[in-house]
């Protein structure tokens, strides 16, 4: 699969309570890259995500704050024959918490670092967390319409435009067809754009066409085992 047709599908942020040395730097990055492709190949549910990743890591200069972001496509196609998109969605968020969830306890499981070391842990949910955001909007709609003002109903209403549209640009043209064939029955007033549009947007916005220099192939990604210990 091409990396210019993947979007991000989860993402692991963690911080580290101590300053690290370049030499860690570069372990960790190849240490989190190795268990990002394992846990990802492992966990992954093959009917709900391609089974072919790019993965890239982001250490923060003058701290360690780590991200490991895991790029793949969702088949959304597959997600509406499980009880519909919502319910499909929920299964890959549990999916890349239970990622990261395996990657910190590896991690603690270090000779060289400890559970108290880790100092933040978030389990950041990409592509699969617009789509949770943007039905939870849509059942807030509709579960207050009748106490909302109209002012309030519209602008909920545009709210909810605003994150369709953000999600339309992350997502490949099969699958931008697929959601907008679900939201049709809540009788919203999106802003679906024309065929000759889309490609357009696709290739404006799409975070993985941004950063598609940086991603990183499975092939690329060698065993990791231990990491070395912290500069004192």
């Amino acid at each position: 699969m091409d990396k210019k047709e993947t979007y991000e599908i989860g993402q692991s942020y963690i911080r580290f309570d101590f300053e690290p040395d370049e030499k860690f730097k570069i372990a960790l990055k190849n240490y989190l890259l190795y268990r990002g492709k394992k846990y990802a190949k492992e966990i992954y549910n093959k009917e709900f995500v391609v089974d072919e990743f790019y993965f890239l890591v982001e250490l923060d200069e003058g701290s360690l704050k780590s991200r490991l972001k895991i790029f793949g496509k969702l088949l959304i196609g597959s997600l509406l024959t499980y009880g519909g998109i919502r319910t499909g969605i929920d299964y890959v968020i549990q999916d890349s918490r239970q990622i990261t969830e395996h990657i910190v306890q590896d991690l603690s499981n270090e000779p060289s670092i400890s559970e108290s070391t880790i100092g933040r842990v978030e389990r950041r949910l990409g592509v699969p967390g617009k789509i949770k955001r943007l039905y939870k909007s849509i059942d807030r709609l509709n579960s207050e319409r009748e106490n909302l003002s109209p002012n309030q109903q519209q602008e909920l209403i545009e709210y909810i435009s605003k994150q369709y549209s953000n999600l339309v640009n992350s997502l490949a043209y099969p699958e931008q067809l697929y959601l907008e064939q679900d939201l049709r029955e809540y009788n919203i007033p999106l802003q679906i754009p024309q065929d000759e549009e889309r490609q357009f947007i696709y290739k404006e916005f799409s975070p993985a066409l941004k950063e598609e220099n940086e991603l990183i192939s499975e092939d690329e990604i060698r065993e990791t085992t231990l990491l070395p210990p912290p500069e004192e």
